[in-house]
């Protein structure tokens, strides 16, 4: 017996400024998740600006005309929710989880946040300090630093190359006079997103947000955005560490494209899981890695489908060559019928699980809109799921898995050249 789909009342509207609100009520929860989605990121940011993104995202949690850091900090925490942002390379999102009763505090301190923060020198000082000791957090994480690594071997100097927590020199010099440009820039009308999901009716949420919004400038001077250009380049990195950690990128499809579920269940025969060809093969049958996944990251423009994994460096030349032999197989078309229904399955119920969640659900409306333009119905994505078929995940494998499209990222101990590529494999050097 099918699972009957989770009920959906997604409402969408656009408040007097312009701004577009949504909302999905679901009326046998005590909750909702509230965010505020801006459609910006460090692919936004130019020369000079590495890291402003993230850095405004901080900034916006210091002080407001009306709240001190921590007013901000204990409002939410007083009634037992959650206030939280965050910062990628084509969004950012502002979101807080309340009691449906605490809605009206949660939709004012996220829009004071927003329009009135006061970006005093003082504060700036001390959150410069702050991120710079994020960034060096991420610097002694192995994991992090080759995937940075593989994003620059990968993008090349495209903006998407950029890490979001951006450059420690840019961070060091700036100052309220960016900062508040920035704002004025990418924070407007036409350019933000309200999602709403749990125990709201869309008439409450537009008639609380809409004056708070009133502030907002219609629209801006941003920057345009160009497509990346992904090549199969390499990158390695000697350092003195316990294992060596290897990722690897293909280019993709975005996120709008018609085949996107096809991906996904690909994706899941490939390394989604634990039942997944990479995983099966490396880890559990023979015992090379802790670890190993892929994943795929989808943007307006591009896309790629990436994989990870760490092992004794003793070790790299069978793990290379047993991810490039599945990388093989599987662009030969040699994947079986009953892989594909278990890879299917398995988005048809990570789907339905997440939506149990109303930050998920939130996040679903708001990203759907973001890059389609359109909340899309929750029964046309299962069509569309169920509409995946075996030749489908084939020809897409044949296109996408061929090994010499793979652009590589090494980080490991003792000396590059112990760390060849399989012959005939080898992209070229960054």
């Amino acid at each position: 017996m099918s699972a009957p789909l989770p009920s959906e009342n997604a409402v969408e509207s656009v408040t007097p400024a312009g701004t577009v609100v949504l909302s999905d009520w679901i009326p046998h929860v005590a909750s909702v998740t509230l965010g505020v989605w801006v459609r910006t990121g460090s692919r936004h940011e130019g020369p000079g600006e590495e890291g402003l993104s993230h850095f405004l995202e901080h900034m916006f949690f210091k002080g407001t005309a009306r709240r001190t850091a921590r007013q901000i900090a204990e409002e939410l925490d007083a009634v037992g929710g959650h206030l939280d942002a965050s910062t990628g390379r084509e969004v950012t999102c502002f979101y807080a989880r309340v009691l449906a009763e605490n809605l009206p505090m949660a939709c004012d301190v996220l829009c004071d946040q927003l329009l009135n923060s006061a970006f005093r020198d003082e504060d700036i000082g001390k959150e410069r300090d702050v991120v710079i000791e994020e960034i060096r957090s991420y610097e002694d994480e192995p994991a992090e630093v080759v995937m940075d690594s593989l994003l620059k071997t990968f993008y090349g100097e495209h903006p998407l190359a950029l890490p979001v927590l951006g450059d420690r020199k840019v961070i060091g010099a700036l100052d309220r006079a960016t900062l508040a440009g920035y704002r004025d820039r990418h924070y407007t009308a036409d350019n933000i997103i309200v999602a709403a999901a749990g125990n709201v009716r869309h008439a409450e949420l537009a008639d609380l947000m809409s004056p708070l919004l009133s502030g907002l400038p219609a629209s801006g001077d941003r920057r345009r955005i160009f497509p990346p250009d992904p090549r199969p380049r390499r990158t390695v990195i000697v350092r003195k560490q316990e294992q060596v950690h290897l990722a690897l990128a293909a280019p993709s499809i975005p996120f709008n494209h018609p085949d996107r579920f096809v991906l996904q269940v690909l994706n899941n025969i490939l390394g989604g899981g634990v039942s997944s060809r990479l995983f099966q093969e490396i880890r559990e049958k023979r015992g090379l890695t802790y670890g190993i996944s892929s994943g795929v990251e989808a943007f307006l423009d591009g896309g790629a489908l990436l994989i990870h994994t760490a092992a004794d460096p003793e070790k790299f030349k069978e793990t290379a060559d047993a991810i490039v032999g599945i990388l093989e197989d599987m662009s030969r078309g040699e994947i079986t019928d009953p892989e594909i229904i278990r890879g299917r399955d398995q988005l048809k119920g990570n789907i339905f699980l997440a939506l149990e969640s109303t930050s998920n659900r939130m996040s679903r409306m708001a990203s759907s809109k973001i890059y389609l333009d359109r909340v899309t119905p929750l029964a046309e994505v299962m069509r569309m799921v169920a509409a995946v078929g075996p030749e489908d995940v084939r020809s897409m494998a044949r296109n996408l898995l061929r090994p010499g499209r793979f652009a590589l990222a090494v980080l490991g101990p003792g000396t590059a050249e112990q760390y060849q590529w399989p012959a005939e494999k080898v992209p070229a050097p960054a």
